[in-house]
C-alpha cells in the first residue's frame, strides 16, 4: 500500500507544473506555434493545431491530477504530454538543433521580446524527473492506498509547494546556464 502524502504531494506537483506551463502557452497559442514550428518536425499546417492540441491536453492533464478518482489518467496524459516534448527535444539535439526556443514557457523559452536559451540535454533531465512525478499516481491506482488523514494535509501542502519551488528554481538555473552557454 502507498502513501499518499507522497502520491498527492507529487500530483499537485506536477498539476501544478502542467497547468502553468499550459496557462503560458494558451497565452501566447502563436508564440507556442512558432516554437513548434522552430522543431522543424510537423508540416507546416500542422504547428497550429498541434500548439492548441498540446497545451489543452497539458491543462487536461494537470486538471486531472487535482481530482483524487482521475489521478491515474491524470498521470497516464501527463506521461504523453512529457513524451511528446522530450522526444522532440532529443531529436533536435541529435540533429544538433539547440538555438531554438523550446517551448516551455517560464524563464527557458524566449516568450514575447525575449530570446531563449536554446535546448539542451538538462531539458531532457528536467523532463525525466517530471515523469518521476507520475509515479506514486500509477501505483496507487494499481496497489491501492490508505485514506489521506486530516494531519497529512500539511504534508501534502508543504511537499507539492517545495517540488514546484524547487522546479521554477531549477528551471531558473537551467535558463541562466542555457543562457550563459550562448554568450
Amino acid at each position: 500500500m502507498n502513501d499518499p502524502v507522497l502520491l498527492y504531494a507529487a500530483s499537485a506537483a506536477l498539476a501544478c507544473v502542467l497547468l502553468l506551463g499550459a496557462l503560458e502557452k494558451l497565452k501566447d497559442v502563436a508564440g507556442f506555434a512558432a516554437a513548434v514550428s522552430g522543431y522543424r518536425i510537423l508540416p507546416a499546417g500542422w504547428t497550429y493545431p498541434f500548439a492548441w492540441a498540446y497545451a489543452l491536453a497539458e491543462a487536461l492533464a494537470g486538471a486531472l491530477l487535482l481530482v483524487p478518482s482521475r489521478q491515474a489518467a491524470g498521470a497516464e496524459l501527463a506521461l504523453l504530454v512529457l513524451a511528446a516534448a522530450t522526444l522532440a527535444l532529443a531529436f533536435n539535439l541529435l540533429r544538433g538543433h539547440r538555438d531554438i526556443d523550446c517551448g516551455c514557457g517560464g524563464p527557458a523559452s524566449a516568450g514575447p521580446g525575449r530570446r531563449g536559451g536554446g535546448l539542451s540535454w538538462w531539458l531532457v533531465l528536467r523532463n525525466a524527473v517530471l515523469a518521476l512525478w507520475t509515479a506514486p499516481a500509477l501505483l496507487a491506482a494499481a496497489e491501492g492506498s490508505r485514506g489521506l488523514q486530516w494531519a497529512d494535509a500539511a504534508a501534502v501542502f508543504g511537499l507539492a509547494m517545495s517540488a514546484v519551488g524547487l522546479y521554477f528554481t531549477v528551471n531558473h538555473l537551467l535558463a541562466s546556464h542555457l543562457k550563459l552557454r550562448n554568450l
